[in-house]
């Protein structure tokens, strides 16, 4: 599949793969299309567990969180098996119990996943914080997909040719939720980003209630000390943050993922203008929306 690299007005480079209109990140492995209908048909065991989230959103935060709640540990893990990155063959071959995460919108998860046979944790984040962690992750990766300055990232971001997994922020944003909306019968924990940050603990026995793994409060309350940021960080610095897949993006394919890991800091990034046309496009794009959308940004 040809890969789209567009140049705006200012020099900015950015590069995408494009299946059905729809904009997907270049790492998607041969033809999009091919790889994703593959992956629609992956056998599912009735306890495995799919992490939902559109990119920078804690994806990997929840992911420790989620999988030290599953499997009983409270050994960190960098790698996640990610369903439109990873070979059929590899994904069906994860040990029980499993857990696995994807940044796709909606139409295009697994089937069994739609058909409610395992269980969905989907996780929401402030976008404006989104677009800022999102930057501040491809500058600092080789063979990025963006070559350029914020402003132009952030114009990108408000359209659908940004770097995706099958939709931008807005389109699967409204999909996700009108999937949830639709369909009763998803067996889904919806979170908040930022009510993870401001009440951890809490939502950890949230989790554990929802994935039916009996655990006491002192397991969790370690759990808790184990998915700090300052501990993720420290451990994603070591060996164990190490992967030879990502060895073309990073040193020693140690992705950076942690970043500042707080909320708001997009006011810190943000001129007024920037503001101004992001909140017109996001009125725009998320007005009709049936659910609320409001976001703590302190």
């Amino acid at each position: 599949m040809e890969l789209v690299k567009k140049t705006d007005d200012q020099g900015n480079i950015i590069i995408f793969k494009r299946y059905h209109g729809r904009a997907f990140h270049k790492e998607i492995p041969g033809n999009v299309g091919d790889h994703l209908e593959k992956q629609v048909t992956l056998p599912f065991r009735p306890d495995d567990v799919l992490l939902c989230t559109f990119l920078k959103s804690g994806t990997h935060w929840v992911f420790n969180i989620t999988r030290m709640i599953q499997m009983k540990t409270l050994q960190y893990k960098s790698h996640m098996a990610m369903v439109e990155y990873e070979d059929i063959g590899i994904l069906d071959n994860v040990k029980s119990p499993r857990l696995f995460a994807t940044h796709l919108t909606y139409p295009f998860i697994p089937k069994a996943a739609k058909e409610g046979q395992i269980k969905l944790i989907y996780v929401l984040r402030n976008p404006k914080d989104v677009v800022c962690s999102f930057y501040t992750y491809l500058s600092q990766l080789r063979n990025s997909s963006y070559i350029g300055n914020f402003d132009g990232f952030l114009k990108a971001f408000l359209t659908e040719e940004i770097i995706s997994c099958g939709g931008s922020w807005f389109t699967h944003t409204r999909e996700w939720n009108s999937a949830i909306c639709e369909n009763p019968d998803l067996k889904i924990l919806i979170l908040r980003y930022e009510c993870l940050k401001k009440n951890l603990y809490p939502n950890l026995v949230k989790i554990a209630n929802f994935l039916e793994v009996n655990h006491d409060e002192t397991f969790l309350r370690k759990v808790e000390h184990a998915v700090s940021f300052e501990n993720l960080k420290k451990e994603h610095a070591t060996k164990a943050g190490e992967n030879k897949v990502y060895e073309h993006r990073a040193d020693k394919g140690r992705l950076p993922v942690y970043n500042k890991g707080i909320v708001g800091n997009w006011k810190n990034v943000f001129t007024v203008t920037q503001n101004e046309a992001f909140d017109v496009v996001y009125k725009e794009k998320m007005c009709d929306m049936g659910v609320n959308l409001e976001f703590d940004y302190e």
